[in-house]
């Protein structure tokens, strides 16, 4: 029994690594996306600030419009990505939520297999504990009186 409980509990500890992986896989992938999306929403920003300077500098209106399209399409692309974002977000909840019950389940495992081996060891110590108890009671006392008989001879010295 124990060295199945031991196999369960090491393919759980298995299953959780590879769930806390997927998960920290996902959390970076995650975390990639909305750097770069930032990144994207900001340099639309400065794209579209650098525009208005120059249009107060004099550029021709038709720049001045390719120049806010193009800041348009930059947005565009980050709402866009925002959708994917939210999906990454819901991914990384679920891959969090399965490496937490991973976890708790190898958790309960080990802490049943530390509970069946202490028990195991404790048994085994009390057996001992009566085998030597056993051996100590069938004993005779060290500073006992001897026994009559047992040891000496029923008659007398002489004879």
């Amino acid at each position: 029994m124990s060295r199945a409980m031991s196999a369960l509990a090491r393919l759980a500890k298995v299953r959780q690594d590879m769930a806390m992986a997927q998960a920290r896989r996902i959390a970076a992938e995650f975390a990639k996306a909305r750097d770069l999306n930032e990144q994207i929403v900001q340099f639309a920003d400065d794209y579209g600030s650098a525009a208005m300077q120059q249009g107060q500098q004099g550029i021709s209106v038709a720049a001045l419009r390719d120049t806010m399209a193009f800041r348009a399409r930059l947005l565009a692309g980050a709402r866009d990505q925002e959708l994917v974002n939210a999906q990454l977000y819901r991914q990384l909840q679920e891959a969090n939520k399965r490496a937490f019950a991973a976890k708790m389940k190898s958790e309960g495992l080990q802490k049943a297999l530390a509970r069946r081996k202490a028990e195991t060891r404790h048994h085994a110590e009390a057996a001992e504990w009566r085998e030597i108890e056993d051996g100590l009671s069938h004993r005779r006392p060290v500073f006992s009186p001897p026994q009559q008989g047992a040891s000496q001879g029923s008659g007398t010295k002489d004879a």
